[in-house]
């Protein structure tokens, strides 16, 4: 950078410092004196001329080590302690700089906003400790992706901003932003606990009409942008995006108080056997009864709940409750003797040490067998650190639980994943399903995915059945079990044991609209 930063004044360390120190000299150079009154004059005068070389070098001492004080005290008032990066303070005067010199000269000053994806998570399972490594870690790989003559700084807990001048329009922040997603697409290794990084960046770019506080606001907005959209990428900033980023707020403030407030409540999807048409099983699905905004599916609320931290206490939650409805349905129904829950696990649950033990307390709490409990998890959670999901898929089956992948099909299948992480259950994603007609044959690649399964010895489930054509099938394609809206909806708790019970039909969810699962 051209405009260095304004050092805090330190110029009043000096006079006491100096006088403090000459007046030692000075006392130093009387007892001298003192003690050679006794000889000849010649002596005197040495000693007197020594005192004064050794007031003067101790002078200077003083002066440089006065300099070195003022350069620690910039240097602790303008740098971060834990990256050594520029903090907030050192990056908001410099952003002011940058468009004081816009405003003489003209052009356009860009502020890069990265922000961790759950981070939060990390803290909260791995400890503050390996979190500020990972901070240490992160602010190593950004450097490696900015040019010389941008600021990076840290501006606290896990984010970091760039300043980049002298570049037209956004065009350079967003290679900036790309070398940064692609510096950050590795696990990162916090001494011996593997953590996948991602992050979400915002781009906001000012003119003269600019002031910091409203340019970092305008790239912290479009971040919140880039979260909606989804973990690792980049959004460019709109004004409309300032209310989005309210919303996002206000969502994340209602979230805190709906695990307080036990807003949350869960469904239950029948899953049937297709020869028997009996149900075999449930599974439990996710609701929010907002105060204002009535019931809020996961899709809009998990990415949020994952990125404040909030969804290993959810998923605890719903672990009890899932594991004590199944216990209790199989203790009270005798057709429900060997009914199975499944309960879906999101990236950070994965992730999470604690997952485990959160396992060993719902079943034993609830008396459900373990056999009994599904835990179902997307292919895509499973590829982004396959190291650590196959170690955590082997702990929750030596427990006894089975492990069902979801969505099967839509992501990253292949032979070598399916061995891999050793799953018992294939879910094949509706898209496929749907493909099939009331008159037409099955398509070739949903049964290639059918033969997958049988060949790895699997069981298979079809997702979003809803005509009778496609039950017949895929009940002729040798699938064992489906879900759908042919059979039923997500089920109220009352529901879904009038269900066992052989006392509904075809029930849907809540008020009897059926909603998506």
């Amino acid at each position: 950078m051209d405009d260095a930063p304004a050092r805090p004044p330190a110029r009043r360390l000096r006079v006491p410092v100096l006088s403090g120190v000459l007046a030692a000299a000075l006392a130093a150079a009387h007892l001298l004196v003192e003690r050679a009154s006794a000889g000849d004059p010649e002596q005197v005068l040495l000693h007197v001329l020594l005192s004064g070389t050794a007031a003067a070098g101790a002078a200077a001492l003083a002066a440089r080590r006065v300099r070195r004080t003022e350069a620690d005290l910039a240097a602790l008032a303008f740098s971060d302690a834990l990256t050594g990066l520029a903090n907030r303070a050192l990056f908001t005067d410099r952003l002011e700089l940058a468009l004081r010199r816009t405003a003489r000269s003209g052009g356009e000053v860009t502020v890069v906003f990265v922000d961790l994806d759950g981070f939060k998570a990390v803290n909260d399972t791995l400890g503050h400790a390996a979190g500020d490594r990972l901070i240490r870690e992160v602010g190593a790989l950004l450097q490696s992706a900015v040019r010389s003559e941008d600021t990076l700084a840290r501006l606290g807990g896990d984010e970091f901003a760039i300043l980049v001048e002298r570049s037209p329009g956004a065009e350079e922040a967003t290679r900036i932003a790309e070398r940064v997603l692609a510096a950050l697409t590795g696990p990162v290794d916090l001494g011996g606990q593997r953590v996948t990084v991602s992050a979400s960046i915002g781009i906001a770019t000012g003119d003269v009409a600019a002031t910091a506080s409203s340019l970092l606001r305008d790239a912290d907005n479009a971040m919140y942008g880039a979260k909606g959209a989804g973990a690792g990428r980049y959004v460019v900033f709109d004004p409309q995006m300032r209310s989005a980023a309210a919303e996002r707020r206000r969502l994340e403030a209602d979230l805190w108080a709906a695990v307080d407030g036990e807003q949350f409540r869960l469904v239950y999807q029948p899953v049937v056997d297709l020869g028997s048409e009996r149900v075999t099983g449930f599974e439990a699905l996710l609701r929010w009864d907002h105060p204002l905004l009535g019931v809020v599916l996961p899709e809009r609320f998990l990415p949020v709940a994952e990125e404040i931290g909030l969804v290993p206490a959810i998923g605890r939650w719903v672990l009890s409750q899932a594991c004590t409805a199944a216990a209790a349905w199989r203790r009270d129904h005798p057709a429900a003797a060997g009914l199975s829950m499944a309960v879906n696990v999101s990236p950070s649950q994965l992730g999470s040490p604690g997952l485990l033990a959160d396992v060993r307390t719902a079943l034993a709490v609830s008396g459900l067998p373990p056999s009994a409990l599904v835990l179902e998890l997307t292919e895509s959670v499973l590829v982004r650190d396959p190291v650590l999901a196959a170690e955590r898929l082997h702990e929750l089956r030596s427990l006894g639980v089975r492990v069902a992948l979801d969505d099967f099909g839509t992501g990253y299948s292949s032979l070598s994943h399916l061995r891999q992480f050793a799953v018992d259950i294939l879910k094949i994603d509706r898209s496929f399903v749907s493909t099939i007609d009331e008159a037409g044959a099955m398509p070739a690649i949903l049964r290639g995915l059918i033969a997958l399964g049988h060949t790895l010895d699997l069981e298979i489930v079809a997702e979003g059945i809803e005509q009778e054509g496609q039950r017949t099938h895929l009940r002729d394609g040798q699938v064992a079990s489906a879900q759908g809206y042919l059979f039923a909806a997500p089920l109220e708790h009352t529901d879904a044991e009038l269900l066992l019970l052989g006392g509904a039909s075809r029930p849907t969810e809540g008020t009897g609209t059926a909603a998506p699962a």
